[in-house]
């Protein structure tokens, strides 16, 4: 009874190969493990290379745009140190004249008005309060002009330099009292005194540049041109006339000096040969009064047998050659109108390549027939003559 029965041999061999496909099993599964694992730290290590390439890509990004951000920092630094300088260039003068002035009345009041009890920091601000406050009056109001000019305030620009060059005059004497010698004059007292007294002018310089570049932006023609400019070497050959055509090129807006210089003088032969017509006109009027009057005074006789009076032979007079010139503006708009008759001054204006006011002045009234100033059209231009509407 204590043996063990003989189990069945297809058991055993079940049994066994249970076994095997256990074991196979096993081994199957711990190399799925294994490729699940080598799977795991390759994705990891992939990941952390992806991880580290985008960390970098990050940090370069990162240096990218501060390297950006600083350069447009250094750029906003350059371009307000510019402006800076710029706008400090043009008053730089000016402050350091009213430095010198200051510094003048400062020392004075640290030396004469400052109480001598007082400590040395004490006299010092004392002084240099007293300074400010005395030569900043006229800054202040010379500024206030400054703004009124910019702003198109004329008048009360102009009545706030005349205030301005008044205080000016009075802290201007004062320094001249604090340095001079009694009744003398001294360096330092004319010095501090035209230091005080040139600072409004100066201001007016900055502030008529400050206005003519505020005119250029706005509007180039906004600016009076005060006519042409003929070379040096013109001006001395020709002295008066190039100052008259300078002043004939201001009064008809004329930028081109050659145009200036040949609408001047086409007026100036005009003008000559109107005077000579007039000279001309009174010697045969005198001539004929003095005729009429001998015809008068001769007594009346009895009438003699008529002689044959030979006329003197005359010289056929030569033609004048004509002189190639241009229009002025009055012979353009006479042109115009004699073309257009019925045009308005506008139109006429366009044709004759002038202004309206021109127009107005040169152009024949209506009711008369004959313009406001003599007429320069009955020239010859050319060899032609310009007709003229009566």
């Amino acid at each position: 009874m204590f043996r063990r029965p003989p189990e069945d041999p297809a058991i055993l061999a079940a049994r066994a190969a249970a076994h095997r496909e256990s074991a196979a099993a096993e081994v199957e599964r711990a190399r799925l493990m294994a490729q699940l694992d080598r799977e795991q730290q390759e994705a990891a290590a992939e990941h952390a290379r992806r991880q580290a390439v985008a960390d970098e890509q990050e940090r370069r990004r990162r240096a990218a745009a501060r390297r950006v951000e600083r350069a447009e920092r250094r750029e906003r630094q350059r371009t307000a140190r510019a402006e800076f300088a710029a706008k400090l260039r043009p008053v730089l003068p000016l402050l350091l004249i009213n430095g010198g002035a200051a510094y003048a009345q400062a020392a004075y009041a640290y030396s004469q008005i400052a109480p001598a009890a007082w400590n040395g920091p004490s006299r010092v601000t004392f002084a240099v309060a007293f300074a400010a406050a005395l030569e900043s009056i006229a800054v202040y109001v010379q500024w206030h002009a400054h703004d009124a000019l910019l702003l198109k305030a004329h008048a009360t620009a102009a009545s706030l330099r005349r205030a301005a060059w008044l205080i000016a005059a009075v802290v201007a004497a004062i320094n001249y009292a604090h340095f001079a010698d009694g009744s003398s004059p001294t360096a330092a007292a004319v010095a501090f005194a035209l230091l005080s007294l040139l600072s409004p002018w100066l201001w007016g310089l900055h502030t008529r540049r400050a206005q003519h570049v505020q005119l250029l932006a706005e509007d180039a023609d906004l600016i009076d041109d005060a006519g042409v400019e003929f070379s040096p070497k013109r001006r001395r050959m020709f002295p008066i006339r190039s100052l008259m055509a300078a002043r004939w090129s201001i009064e008809h807006n004329e930028r081109d000096p050659r145009k200036a210089w040949d609408g001047y003088h086409t007026e100036r032969a005009a003008r000559t040969a109107g005077r000579q017509a007039t000279h001309a006109a009174r010697k045969a009027e005198r001539a004929a009064r003095a005729e009429a009057k001998k015809d008068k005074d001769t007594p009346k006789t009895a009438p003699a047998a008529p002689l044959v009076q030979r006329e003197p032979v005359r010289e056929p007079a030569r033609p004048a050659r004509p002189t190639a010139r241009s229009l002025t503006a009055g012979e353009r708009v006479i042109a115009a109108h004699t073309a257009e008759p019925t045009a308005n001054h506008e139109r006429i204006a366009r044709l004759a390549e002038v202004s309206v006011s021109t127009v107005k002045r040169h152009r024949p009234r209506p009711d008369t027939g004959s313009p406001t100033t003599p007429d320069a059209a009955a020239t010859p231009v050319n060899g032609t003559r310009v007709a003229v509407a009566v």
